[in-house]
């Protein structure tokens, strides 16, 4: 019989810590809602699995392994058996230094990190018989491509509003929300699991909010139990945010009742309203036994080109030039220093290859896969057309993240915002595809 336990830990950062997530340096003045880390603990046949969320922007590689020894100390769960990912809000606490933009805040992070084991240690003791299942179905009008093709033959990442050089979108959004319930054996809810891909940057500002999972674990709360908790996994969206520019008409029913709500908690309703459609339907089973595998992909990190490292140094010594190449001269003077400190960061990074952890818990029929960085769409679609008839989970900045975005190749030819070396540890594309041929195999070999 499968044996469930959730839990979660308050991380809400205090007054006046740094919030990362813009080019502009931000201290928190309030509080929205809470911020948590959230663990579940999923154990049957002798394996235990564990798989954390934070309500943060990303997570170093260190303060991952951090987690796992803690909650392995305590509880004695193999650390290769623990996943540790990040929601991506952009407006949570310090956890990832950007440049002057953010800051890695060591009491911070310690907070953090007592906070996720303290959650994963919780779910463990809390573990009780349960049921299983997944369903999922397609929310569209909530996420959007966010790289348009210009009249001038360029990409440019968010145009603006209705802009009149628009000539098309370059793409597809993954508009996938994947669901899973979680039962007690005699059918109380415990938790559900989620999935969806767009960016959690709708709330911005100075006040600190969980963006729209946040919100959508209030709405599961207020239905279904206090007790009854929300975890949700951020899918590939390094090319996708909420912005609409050509305004696609949006059908909801949330549009259509509450119009005046923020971008936030409509995402919020329109993907509870899913939820709330799927989850009497989803078939639940105790015979599921966790199966945790992975595999290390190796990768190159890109290299900023001449042209740019001299544009960089030339900027940071007091030029007003501008970088060109990526349909970024239209930045301002904050901006082009971050790609200049950037740049500079990613040329003297004496660290040429990385290795990336692609990291799957099968669960029945099921599967939630972890990967590192940004991930661009594309990636996240590969798996999901290969196993079209499968639930399977997508959390992107999972693990340890590298850098910032991972694009696809054709996106760099493109240019845009994302290409760009924005962090001084930027995969090449190849890294990108490896993780998925490295999924694809991981899932083909548990027979799901």
């Amino acid at each position: 019989m499968l044996k469930f336990g959730v839990a979660k830990r308050d991380i809400t950062p205090e007054i006046d810590m740094v919030i990362p997530g813009y080019y502009s340096k931000r201290f928190v003045s309030g509080v929205i809602d809470n911020l948590y880390a959230k663990a579940m603990v999923f154990e049957n046949n002798g394996t235990v699995a564990v798989a954390v969320v934070c309500d943060t922007i990303n997570l170093r590689r260190d303060d991952v392994l951090r987690i796992r020894r803690g909650i392995y100390d305590k509880c004695g769960i193999p650390e290769k058996n623990i996943s540790v990912s990040a929601s991506h809000t952009h407006t949570g606490g310090p956890s990832w230094h950007w440049y002057e933009a953010g800051e890695h805040d060591p009491i911070y992070m310690n907070k953090l990190i007592t906070a996720a084991i303290d959650a994963a240690v919780d779910a463990y003791e809390k573990r009780v018989d349960a049921k299983l299942g997944f369903a999922k179905c397609e929310v569209p009008g909530y996420t959007f491509i966010r790289r348009y093709l210009m009249k001038n033959g360029r990409v440019k990442t968010n145009p603006g509003d209705m802009n009149p050089d628009i000539v098309e979108v370059v793409g597809t959004p993954d508009e996938s929300f994947v669901v899973g319930k979680v039962t007690t054996a005699d059918g109380k809810p415990l938790a559900f699991i989620s999935n969806y891909g767009v960016h959690l940057d709708m709330v911005s500002g100075n006040k600190i909010c969980a963006d729209y999972p946040g919100h959508l674990a209030t709405l599961v709360a207020e239905k279904f139990g206090e007790d009854v908790e929300s975890v949700f996994f951020t899918g590939p969206c390094g090319n996708t945010n909420h912005l609409n520019p050509l305004h696609i008409p949006v059908k909801s029913k949330i549009e259509e009742t509450n119009p005046e709500l923020p971008i936030h908690k409509k995402t919020a309703h329109a993907l509870f309203d899913a939820l709330c459609e799927i989850e009497g339907k989803i078939p639940l089973s105790g015979d599921v036994s966790p199966v945790v595998s992975r595999e290390f992909v190796s990768g190159r990190l890109r290299v900023p080109t001449k042209e740019y490292v001299d544009t960089a140094y030339r900027f940071l010594h007091g030029e007003d030039v501008i970088f060109e190449g990526y349909s970024m001269e239209h930045l301002g003077p904050k901006e082009r220093r971050h790609i200049a400190l950037a740049t500079v960061d990613a040329f003297n990074n004496p660290i040429k290859m990385i290795d990336a952890e692609v990291m799957m818990l099968t669960l029945g029929d099921s599967a939630i896969v972890t990967w590192p960085a940004e991930v661009f769409v594309e990636y996240g679609k590969a798996v999901r057309e290969k196993f079209a008839d499968k639930n399977i989970i997508i959390g992107e900045l999972s693990n340890g993240s590298f850098g910032c975005y991972l694009p696809t190749e054709d996106a760099i030819e493109q240019g845009g915002y994302e290409p760009t070396i924005t962090g001084g540890t930027t995969p090449e594309p190849r890294i990108g595809t490896d993780m998925v041929n490295a999924t694809i195999e991981l899932l083909e070999k548990s027979g799901l």
